[in-house]
């Protein structure tokens, strides 16, 4: 999918959608996983390489004081209300608010900050690549209704916002400018009318293709009550005896499968344009995968060299050059896209 020369904002994008549904899963997953300022900084850089290669918009400032934004407010947080840490910056001889004020519970918020800010900009680029149509047709069909619901709130918010700078360039262009809380009405009521107008036509649009027809029926609808039930019963065996974790674990996966099995065989789909899958997805999902397999066998065997912990005393990170470059493999979309 691409875009003509001026149009901004639509993605252009080359990949499966199923390679951006992993690539985003294994970059938020390394991003939650290491606590390492320059691996989540590598992080970050991905998200914006990759939304700058298949979207064509270039970084701006204001996605630059989003970022800072939120990497500020836990870092607040952390420094305000944590007195834990040797290195003592200042420090208030008040009751409630005082205390030492230390470098440790500063890098601690801003490292979750980070974390937070990298994790917020995979997922921004995801959800400009992907469309809730992309997600809904890779649900279970038997989940298809759950998926409808979940893709007409997610359109609803852009809808209105389509709808609001529809009804106020219509008054620009009629020379009218709201000047208080009078001119409100004019913009409410048709917005109002706009947003129940969408919803007829959706209404009328699941009416025509059988929206609330029955699910499951006979046999596939008691399986799927024994796999609900098996899973339910894993989770109390856990809760009652976190001993027996394997029986618990075993149960709930039994149950799980069933479920998915019986949503699985729901109903039939079709499709209007196939999906091609080139050897540009097989080699981003193999790097994917191998980075996010290689993140995880690191942490269980060296777990310091992904995390950085400031306390008790703030040191230098830790950086390493083969998780480095391992982790910068996430850029691997922004050069494979358009190369088959």
């Amino acid at each position: 999918m691409r875009t003509p020369p001026g149009d901004i904002g639509i993605a252009i994008r080359t990949l499966n959608p199923v390679t951006w549904m992993i690539w985003a899963g294994s970059a938020g997953c390394v991003a939650l996983l290491a606590r390492n300022p320059f691996y989540l900084l590598l992080i970050a850089a991905a998200g914006v390489a990759v939304r700058w290669r298949a979207t064509g918009q270039r970084p701006t400032a204001g996605t630059l004081r989003l970022l800072l934004g939120l990497m500020a407010f836990p870092t607040l947080l952390n420094f305000v209300f944590s007195r834990a840490g040797q290195t003592v910056i200042f420090e208030f001889p008040l009751r409630w608010i005082g205390g030492p004020y230390t470098l440790e519970a500063l890098l601690f918020g801003a490292i979750a900050g980070l974390q937070l800010a990298s994790l917020l900009q995979v997922m921004m680029t995801f959800s400009l690549l992907l469309s809730p149509t992309d997600l809904l047709r890779r649900m279970p069909a038997g989940l298809t209704p759950a998926g409808i619901i979940a893709s007409i709130a997610m359109n609803f918010a852009p809808q209105a916002r389509r709808s609001f700078d529809a009804v106020r360039e219509s008054q620009q262009v009629r020379g009218h400018s709201p000047r208080g809380f009078r001119d409100l009405r004019g913009i409410v009521t048709p917005l109002v009318i706009l947003s129940l107008e969408s919803a007829m036509t959706v209404g009328e649009g699941l009416a025509t293709r059988g929206w609330g027809a029955e699910g499951p029926q006979g046999r596939p609808r008691v399986a799927a009550w024994v796999g609900a039930g098996l899973f339910a019963l894993g989770v109390f065996v856990w809760w009652l005896a976190p001993s027996r974790v394997w029986i618990a674990a075993g149960l709930a996966a039994v149950g799980a499968a069933l479920l998915l099995a019986v949503l699985a065989r729901g109903g039939t789909r079709s499709r209007y344009r196939p999906e091609t899958w080139k050897r540009a997805d097989t080699l981003v999902v193999g790097t994917c995968l191998g980075v996010l397999a290689a993140v995880i066998v690191l942490l269980a065997l060296v777990p310091a060299l992904l995390t950085y912990e400031p306390y008790p005393r703030a040191v230098w990170p830790v950086f390493s050059w083969p998780v480095g470059l391992g982790v910068a493999l996430l850029c691997l979309p922004a050069v494979v896209m358009g190369h088959d």
